[in-house]
């Protein structure tokens, strides 16, 4: 009997460490909404697993959110695309480091028409949405402290307009994610923000098209660590394999393959 209670006693402590060390390979990323939206997150999943053994799970909330989630410890790795805002975080003692693995452009897109109209195509990001302001033409925001927005905002302020004082009559914010901003944008003939990779995932175009692009500035993705001294249950060995990984040039190549309808959405760094 006594044997028996012992080979148990044993068995449940390798059940137990077992169980543990599948649960240090499972990490929660809070991402910004555009690299799940785009597939970027289903392709990348198995392919991870494959090179690290580590599995992930994705809460895709936007990047103003993604970082306030990370600052109540919800997740293991933060993963976004604004770099002002990944500073901040930094700053804040809960990020540990910050580092930029991967880029795409910004672009505006708005309803076919306007190229006849207005004659605002193939201009530069700046021009456009100048022109927009001048025209008064309507124009979508995501209006939800997301990277997009932020981007968003950080361009009229290189133009000094302040969205504030915008009338609602032509500039109109939908608090929502990018595809029902997108949706929205080309169900009411709009213009609005958004990058390559949502773009060209984007099944409902309609009569919408890209009008130009971010000539000056990318749309570059961070992945930044958290300080186990802020959290104390983050994965942080998890989590560095996952770094590494994507700094590789396994991790470069398979960020290079990820294509959209025969265009590469995104480019390693």
């Amino acid at each position: 009997m006594k044997n028996i209670l012992s080979c148990i006693f044993l068995l449940s402590f390798f059940v137990a460490l077992s169980s543990s060390n599948v649960l240090a390979d499972n990490i929660i990323i809070q991402s910004s909404t555009s690299l799940k939206n785009s597939g970027f997150y289903r392709y990348l999943a198995p392919i991870l697993k494959q090179y690290t053994g580590v599995e992930i799970r994705v809460v895709a909330v936007g990047t103003g959110q993604a970082i306030k989630n990370m600052k109540n410890c919800d997740g293991d790795v933060l993963i976004t695309h604004s770099k002002n805002a990944e500073l901040e975080f930094l700053k804040t003692g809960y990020g540990l480091k910050r580092l930029e693995f991967m880029y795409n452009n910004w672009v505006i897109v708005g309803p076919r028409k306007a190229k006849t109209e207005i004659n605002i195509r193939n201009h530069e990001i700046r021009e456009i949405m100048e022109t927009i302001y001048d025209k008064k033409e309507k124009f979508i925001s995501r209006g939800d402290n997301s990277g997009t927005h932020m981007k968003e905002l950080s361009l009229w302020k290189e133009l000094a307009l302040v969205p504030e004082e915008f009338p609602k009559t032509w500039y109109l914010e939908t608090g929502s994610g990018q595809g029902a901003t997108l949706m929205i944008a080309n169900e009411i003939g709009a213009f609005t923000i958004t990058d390559t990779a949502t773009w060209y995932s984007f099944k409902n175009k309609g009569n919408s098209e890209i009008f130009g692009y971010d000539n000056k500035d990318l749309n570059t993705y961070a992945i930044t660590t958290v300080n186990p001294e802020k959290c104390k249950n983050i994965k942080s060995s998890a989590v560095e394999k996952i770094v590494t990984f994507l700094k590789s040039d396994n991790g470069k190549n398979t960020i290079s393959k990820f294509s959209l309808n025969n265009a590469n959405a995104f480019f390693p760094i």
